[in-house]
Order: C-alpha cells, then structure tokens, then sequence
C-alpha cells in the first residue's frame, strides 16, 4: 500500500483560560512504503500574565535524517514554535503602540522562537 502523507494539529484552551494543550501529528513519506513521524504536546499555564511550558515533547521516528523528512519538517513552522507566537509573543506585543513598525525585545524573542 502507498504511503499516505497527513498532518494533525490539536489547540485547546481551558474553559477558565489558564492552561492550553496542543498537540500535532504529522505522517511523511519517504518513499511509497517507507514513512516517518512527528509527533508535538504542549501543556502550558499562564502564569503572571503569561504563558509557560510545563510539558513540552518532541518525537521523532523513522528515518527523520532524510533529505525529504528534513525538508518536511523544515517546510514551516513547528507546533512548539506556533504557540510560541500565538503565546508569549503575542501577549509581549499586544502593548505596543498602534503602527509600530519596529520593537527590538519583540523581535529578538521572535528570532530566538523561529531560529530554534
């Protein structure tokens, strides 16, 4: 049977707004009968205004060293860094100024979140 390539992806946030959970699952192809998976959790609890990891995992499995899984996996961004940008970064710019084009805290935060 051909490989058949999916990708999940789960956010949830808590009826009180204090704890998100997200989860996402990806199926790659290799070839037609070879495939490899990611596998993303997130719980997170806000704490002083903000949202912190208090569970973060990472799977890999398969043949994740690929050229074809790297540029998978390579293609966006990943679930832990999505959240990252729907969480803390986006709390830190919700208080800038409307029209600001530039606020270097908030960029050196989001380049340390994509750059990972």
């Amino acid at each position: 049977m051909a490989c058949k390539p999916f990708s999940i992806t789960l956010a949830v946030l808590a009826p009180d707004n204090k704890r998100q959970i997200s989860f996402g699952i990806t199926k790659g192809c290799i070839s037609d009968d070879e495939a490899f998976y990611v596998l993303n959790f997130v719980l997170r609890d806000l704490v002083n205004g903000e949202f912190q990891d208090r569970v973060r995992l990472h799977v890999e499995v398969g043949d994740t060293d690929s050229d074809k899984a790297q540029r998978m996996i390579d293609r966006g961004l990943t679930m832990t860094q999505l959240n990252w940008l729907q969480g803390p970064v986006t709390s830190k710019t919700k208080s800038l100024q409307p029209g600001t084009t530039s606020n270097p805290a908030a960029e050196k935060t989001l380049a340390n979140i994509v750059n990972k």
